[in-house]
């Protein structure tokens, strides 16, 4: 059976592997058409972005996830990448921008980089976010107004979710988004948070200019719940070129990628 990209073959494999707990090399190889060689480096990929655990002949689901950490545990990892990667987001914003911040580990380092700009409005859901520049404002580095979208609040996410959250941001307009992912492709921008889905989609539609901001380490990864694909985006700071893979599905002319350094 032939698939259209590398991707799809290797959302193929996963999906098997949700349903069976194991996969084996030779199977999926005459399943998918292909040499068996060409599955060992599939599954070397997915082992490399933690979404299986590579075995003996084949490879088993991954028993503890990225998405399973909490909240504590998220913010540190990968942390160096997600501050280069925040820096560099953080220069695309203007004095006097109104921005949104949608809670994440890795939008979290933006806030020192905010402390340069003049009379910012800042929308968030993220409790870090909005405490990091209240105090920041009392000692009088920032100069900026802080909205905070009220809801619901989540101890895994620290951040607000809900009806109340999502009324609120209806009635407000931002010049510039910046969004976080659990994973991400051409077609595929996913969380494993339901709660986040309907604020991450308002979020795109009412701004100027979307952008994602995610480290490398959510390249190829999906999750349950897919909240947009790269065309709603205007923008990509990663600290990854885009994947050979992906160039036939990316319109550069649309979307502009920043390789953090």
């Amino acid at each position: 059976m032939l698939y259209e990209s590398i991707e799809q073959r290797r959302q193929k494999i996963l999906d098997e592997l949700n349903v069976k707990d194991k996969v084996y090399v030779k199977t999926l190889a005459q399943k998918f058409d292909v040499s068996m060689e060409t599955i060992r480096r599939d599954l070397d990929y997915l082992a490399t972005n933690n979404q299986l655990t590579k075995i003996f002949g084949g490879a088993i689901k991954v028993k503890n996830t990225r998405l399973e950490l909490l909240y504590n545990e998220r913010a540190v990892y990968n942390l160096q990448s997600k501050k280069i990667i925040a820096a560099a987001a953080a220069n695309f914003i203007e004095d006097n921008d109104t921005i949104a911040l949608l809670g994440g580990s890795t939008l979290e380092q933006m806030t020192p980089h905010l402390l340069t700009k003049k009379n910012l409005f800042v929308v968030t859901n993220s409790l870090p976010i909005s405490f990091g520049l209240l105090n920041y404002r009392k000692e009088g580095a920032f100069d900026g107004r802080v909205i905070v979208i009220g809801g619901e609040t989540n101890a895994a996410s620290m951040a607000t979710s809900g009806f109340f959250a999502e009324d609120m941001l209806t009635q407000l307009s931002v010049n510039k988004a910046f969004l976080s992912c659990a994973g991400f492709s051409p077609s595929n921008i996913s969380t494993f948070m339901e709660e986040h889905i309907r604020l991450s989609k308002l979020l795109v539609e009412k701004s100027d200019l979307s952008i994602l901001v995610a480290d490398s380490s959510k390249l190829n990864v999906h999750h349950l719940y897919n909240f947009a694909t790269l065309k709603d985006f205007d923008m990509v700071v990663c600290d990854h070129g885009i994947p050979d893979e992906w160039i036939n599905d990316i319109d550069s002319d649309q979307l502009q990628w920043l390789t953090a350094k």
